[in-house]
């Protein structure tokens, strides 16, 4: 509930600023700004090669401090990596991906904004370890003004490129307040060392190995369409998109990310101590149902009504949208909250498995040419609703699985 207050607050930043945002960037900022973080989240999953999600594993702190050092270490190599990369190939990328020339340079704040964030999400298991969910909470918070005040001063300027400067600040204020944390929070500098780095990086090699590219190819499946969409309509329509997807992820948002970063505690925890996590389990699947039905009921009752209302007459068309989309982010906003059970029962390679499945089948969208932007909408919608479903019944299997076990070990 601390997590989740937080996160709630956090969120409410923005989502309060962005009907006055919308009104002073315009609909192709915020495309541009969505293909942006596209690229972004790809490169985020991959930048500390997955280590950052096992530092809550560990039994003794020792050892999670060290996996803390080698994100760290592993995060500025490969986003120095990516820099080189922009500095040398950044016409062709932009070519590649239709990116609006005038937003080009802004490219370059990519493995700099990624670098900061990677940092402070490695940072954010080592306080959710420490069950340190206020310090959690009120970095949120912190990012959130911090990126909030700069883009609406900025945007009220009319300085170019404000909604990219506010999310470098808010991110770079995120890891300032993050280190401030860590530190009042059981971490030790002492811990840390070159043998013991390795050791950790042997110990959990599966992480990268067998969850590294599946992770990458499933995050790719997820914001790819948006790149086709702006390679194949406008920048433009990303930009109402962009919206639909914003309010259509309030629930995942405030609420999947949170539970789920301390179901990921509260499961590891109760693994440990094999007792059962079943009533846990199914006391958020019905709270996430509940959900689900107000939004759906918001949505198609009041959804042209509040859409116009908030943001502007322009943005109806996101509405529209919305409706299409609200399949697939209702299964996603299920399958993201219990995402970490693959983790926590050691089921990397079965979840690789169904990411390489997902993300070839987005790839099949490239097959849907010349057709409108509603039924391109639709097929993707399809594809998400059947691959989403299939991996919820995977996380049914293994919770099953589970406690068929503990109810053996207590008979």
């Amino acid at each position: 509930m601390v997590l989740i207050a937080g996160t709630v607050v956090a969120q409410a930043i923005p989502l309060l600023l962005h009907p006055f945002l919308r009104r002073i960037y315009s609909a192709e900022d915020f495309g541009a700004m969505a293909v942006f973080l596209s690229l972004f989240s790809m490169i985020t999953i991959v930048a500390a090669f997955r280590y950052e999600s096992t530092i809550v594993l560990p039994k003794n702190d020792n050892e999670a401090a060290n996996i803390l050092g080698l994100t760290f270490l592993i995060n500025l190599c490969f986003n120095s990596i990516i820099l080189l990369v922009l500095v040398f190939f950044k016409a062709e990328i932009v070519t590649l991906i239709g990116f609006p020339l005038k937003y080009a340079n802004y490219l370059y704040f990519l493995p700099f904004t990624s670098f900061l964030f990677c940092a402070y999400q490695s940072m954010n298991y080592w306080l959710i370890r420490q069950k340190a969910f206020k310090a959690s909470s009120f970095n949120k918070i912190v990012r959130r003004t911090a990126e909030g005040i700069v883009q609406v001063i900025l945007g009220v300027l009319k300085f170019p490129g404000g909604l990219f400067v506010g999310d470098f600040i808010g991110n770079f204020s995120n890891v300032i307040s993050g280190i401030r944390q860590v530190f009042k929070n059981k971490f030790n500098n002492a811990f840390v060392s070159k043998r013991k780095m390795g050791f950790v990086a042997k110990k959990y090699i599966d992480y990268p190995k067998f969850n590294l590219l599946p992770t990458l190819l499933s995050s790719a499946a997820t914001l790819l369409p948006f790149l086709f969409i702006n390679k194949l309509y406008s920048t433009e329509i990303v930009g109402y998109l962009d919206l639909s997807r914003m309010v259509l992820s309030i629930p995942l948002i405030f609420i999947s990310t949170t539970i789920s970063q301390v179901l990921f505690q509260k499961i590891t925890e109760n693994k440990h101590q094999q007792t059962s996590i079943l009533i846990e389990l199914r006391n958020i699947f019905f709270l996430l149902l509940s959900i689900i039905f107000i939004e759906v009921i918001l949505l198609y009752f009041f959804g042209d009504f509040l859409f116009g209302l908030i943001f502007g007459a322009e943005y109806v068309l996101s509405s529209t949208f919305s409706k299409i989309l609200i399949v697939s982010f209702s299964l996603n906003f299920i399958s993201s909250t219990f995402s970490s059970i693959f983790i926590t029962f050691d089921k990397i390679r079965l979840n690789g498995i169904w990411q390489v499945a997902y993300f070839l089948s987005i790839c099949s969208l490239l097959l849907f040419k010349d057709i409108s932007i509603e039924s391109f909408l639709k097929i993707y919608v399809t594809i998400e609703a059947i691959l989403l479903s299939v991996n919820i019944i995977l996380i049914f299997f293994i919770v099953k699985k589970y406690e068929t076990e503990i109810k053996e070990i207590k008979a």
